[in-house]
This record gives C-alpha cells, structure tokens and sequence, in this order.
C-alpha cells in the first residue's frame, strides 16, 4: 500500500467510536437494573419478578429480530431516498411480533406460554399478560430509534446517543415514581421502561435530523425489497437467537423445584451480568461502521481484545470481593435467600465476556461484508447449545437455577463464536485488500 488514506483506521479511532456507546449500553442495562430493583421491593416480589421476566424474554424474543433495523440503516441510509423503502421493510418486520404479542396478551395463548413453558404460577401468569401487552406498545418506538441511532453512528456522532439514553434514564425514574399510582406490579416496570424508550427516541431524533437533512437526495440506488430480505432475515434469526436462548433457559429452569425462585434469580443474574458486559455487544456495529477493508481487521480485533479483558476483570473484581454483598443486597435490595441462590452464578460471570465479545465482532464484520448468510447458521447453533446445557442442568442433584442459565447463556455465545470465526478467516488474508469486506 502507498500509504494511510483517510478511511484508515487505529486503536484511537476505535475509542473514540465506542467509549460513548459504552455509556449507552450502560445506562441501557442500568435502567433495567433499576427496574428490577424496584419490583424486588415490592410485596410478592419473587412473582413480580417472575412475572415482568419471562414476558419480556418472550416477548424481545419474537421481536427482537427488529433489532435488525439498526444494520439496515447502517448498510443503507447513504441517500434521502432511501428512508422511505427502508421504513416500510421496517413496518413489515414489526408487525408480526406485534400481532402475536396481542394474542399472548389477550387469549388463552398467553396462559398456555406462560403458565405452560415458564411454568410459573397463576398470579404472575396474569402480570405476565398485562406486562406483554405494554411492551408491545414499544414497536413503532424501536424502529424510529434505530434509524436515528444509525444516522447517528454513520455520523460517528455517538455522543449523542449516550445523551439520548441519559433522557432514557431520567425519565425512568420519574415514571417509576409516578406510574405506580395507575398500574400494579410487573406492569409498573413496562410502562415505565416503554416510556423511557419513548424520551430516548425523542431526543435522539432531534440530534439524528441534521445528519439525515445532510445525507444527498440521490446516489447510492436504495435497496429493493428482495435485498433487504436477503441481507436482513439471517440477522433476524441470529438477533432472534439471543432472547431465544434466554427463553429456552428460562422453560427449562421452570421444570426445578421451584420455579418462581429459578426465574426469579436468572432473571438478576441475567440483567447484572448485561450490565456489566453488554458495551461489548456494540462491536457488532463498531465492526460494520469502522471496517472498510482488510487491513482494518486486525486493529478491530486488538480492540475487542482490550474490551474483553477491561470488563471481564470488572466482572471478577465486584463477585469475588467483598463488593459483591454491596451489590446484591444493598444496590439490588434481594432478600437473603435469593442473594445466596444469585452468588454462585455471578461468581462466573467474568467468563461471559470473552463469548460475547468474540461473537458480536465476528457478526459485525460479517455485517459490514453483507455476508450474513452463516449468521443464521450461527443463530441457531447459540440456541442449541443453550437448550442442551440447560437441559443437562436439570440432572443435577440440587441443581442453582442461576448457575445453569448463566452457564447455558455462555455455552451459546461460545458455540456461535466458533462457528463465525472459521467463516471471518474466508473474508481474505488479514493485510491484503478483499472484495467481500468491502460488499462487493
């Protein structure tokens, strides 16, 4: 090569794009910690818990192939002309997961999933509905967001997605304070984390709208329907995958003894553990914005490697510490059962970070090559190899609900991570320009 060009990329420009996503994810992940905290310290709490758990895993896992929406502004917002076809693909991806939401919500449906495949009791079934129906309401939300984030991220202007996400944080808590005079339990969290989403999008789309008035009216032919396709519905399986692994988690954890209890503290673990970890999934869209070519690979993955390491050891000083009582007793509010039931899983939690990060750069760098065909594959391995941990946990003889779903949780990131890397190493040499990183 004659030299470094513009586009090029280093170490710095990787922190400058992902520090302010970092407190994005958190003040995300923060938020439903808040939440869960708070319905912790409410009467019954096991089966509020239970209750706002699985219908926000079952239902995020038939919509969270949406999640989509934000790769396909990355990969295609390039013209003016392209918002309107890319919001009517949009329009069509939502509403299938909002039409069974209704049903879940509304009919017998819902105490069948929920009172069969969960397995909790009749009174968090009923919440669970409530809770379905209300996040169902976040729909349209979750489209507009992702076209302002992505508009956002094009810009490499991520600060302003951290500005968003702290509206998103203020309004919780003011929703938290006041929705309880109208709603009871689990549905308090739902209208609250709804309304939060709702002041997140809001404020990102008054900074988004200058980037998106920017963009030139022609150029780039915008995509057809049939590419969309092509490009988005092995995303949407592999984007299914993660609330498809939890959910197949939580249906095994509803078979031990006593199920409330299992869910209940999944449910904490699994919110702590995203906390803690969850930045690293912003690789994905780190890798498909900053990769142009092949030479860029190798920085990408020294920063994945930096970020890996950064939040594992956070994870491993805060659980093997005094610090952890802080957390799940005071910060958390659990009462002392749950506490020692939830320990021994987030004891392990630090192992979490090397499966995720390694699978969420390797599904970014696909994503920037538009070769997302193996991401379907990859998918449906996580769920797989979730199902089957989760399943062998049940043979154990006093079995920690929480400890078999993280386990289950990691064993599914690492099976994905596998399968990806094999098909990174086909982009092309590592140093040496390749047609397919760069689309073509």
């Amino acid at each position: 090569m004659s030299g470094a060009s513009e586009d090029d990329i280093n170490l710095g420009t990787c922190y400058r794009f992902f520090i302010p996503l970092i407190f994005m994810t958190e003040l995300n992940m923060i938020s439903k910690s808040v939440i869960n905290a708070f319905l912790a310290r409410m009467d019954d709490s096991s089966i509020v818990l239970a209750a706002f758990h699985s219908a926000f895993t079952l239902y995020y896992c038939i919509a969270s192939g949406t999640e989509v929406c934000l790769l396909l502004t990355l990969s295609y917002m390039r013209t003016r002309r392209a918002l309107s076809r890319l919001l009517r693909f949009m329009a069509i991806i939502v509403a299938a997961p909002w039409a069974v939401a209704q049903l879940l919500a509304f009919t017998p449906l819902g105490n069948l999933a929920f009172g069969i495949l969960f397995g909790i009791s009749d009174a968090a079934v009923a919440e669970a509905k409530t809770v379905t129906f209300l996040l169902s309401l976040s729909a349209p939300i979750l489209v507009c967001r992702s076209i302002c984030f992505g508009l956002l991220m094009i810009a490499k202007k991520t600060i302003f997605i951290t500005w968003a996400t702290l509206a998103r944080l203020a309004s919780l808590a003011g929703s938290l304070a006041v929705l309880p005079l109208v709603l009871e339990g689990a549905a308090v969290g739902a209208g609250a984390l709804v309304f939060a989403m709702f002041c997140e999008t809001v404020v990102a789309a008054g900074f988004a709208r200058r980037f998106y008035i920017g963009l030139p009216e022609e150029g780039e032919t915008p995509p057809t329907f049939w590419a969309q396709w092509r490009f988005s519905w092995p995303l949407m399986l592999n984007s299914s995958a993660e609330m498809g692994m939890v959910f197949v988690i939580s249906v095994f954890l509803g078979r031990l003894p006593d199920p409330d209890l299992a869910l209940a503290a999944f449910a904490v673990v699994y919110g702590l553990s995203s906390l803690l970890l969850s930045p690293l999934r912003n690789l994905v869209q780190s890798a498909q914005t900053l990769v142009r070519r092949a030479e860029d690979r190798p920085v990408l993955l020294r920063f994945a490697s930096h970020l890996i390491l950064f939040f594992g050891a956070v994870a491993a000083l805060l659980f093997h510490t005094p610090l952890d009582r802080p957390v799940l007793s005071g910060a958390m509010g659990l009462e002392p059962a749950l506490e020692a039931y939830c320990a021994p899983a987030m004891q392990i939690a630090f192992l979490m970070a090397s499966f995720w990060g390694l699978s969420a750069v390797f599904r970014g760098l696909l994503a920037g090559a538009r070769d997302t065909s193996t991401l379907a594959v990859s998918g449906l391995s996580r769920i797989a190899a979730a199902a089957l941990v989760a399943a062998a946990g049940l043979f154990l003889p006093g079995g920690n609900g929480a400890v078999i779903g993280l386990t289950a949780w990691m064993a599914g990131y690492g099976a994905e991570a596998a399968i990806l890397a094999l098909r990174v190493r086909r982009l092309g040499p590592l140093g040496h320009a390749s047609g397919l990183l760069l689309g073509e």
